[in-house]
């Protein structure tokens, strides 16, 4: 398979997101607990806010989970490409 200059931006984009421990249990609990916040997330880990909230952006940006404001909190669920970052990695690890 032959691929374009932007389409290799984008699988560049997609695997940084991906190539993170903490991004990838960030992705598990999103997964798990749609409308997931911040802050329960950097509970969970044991995480600066900060770190957590970086993470998650950059996830953001890859596509893979969706943020809505609600009220002072940001709550997280994971989109069509976050799922099918799963199903890939279920291929991977058979």
């Amino acid at each position: 398979m032959k691929f374009r200059e932007k389409q290799i931006e984008l699988l560049e984009i997609y695997f940084k997101a991906v190539a993170n421990r903490k991004r990838i249990k960030i992705l598990s609990l999103v997964q798990e607990e749609p409308g997931i916040t911040v802050f329960k997330i950097t509970e969970m880990l044991g995480i600066q806010y900060q770190t957590g909230a970086s993470h998650l952006q950059k996830l953001w940006r890859a596509g893979l989970v969706d943020k809505k404001y609600r009220d002072t909190d940001v709550i997280h669920t994971i989109t069509y490409k976050g799922e099918m970052f799963f199903d890939f990695a279920k291929h991977l690890l058979r």
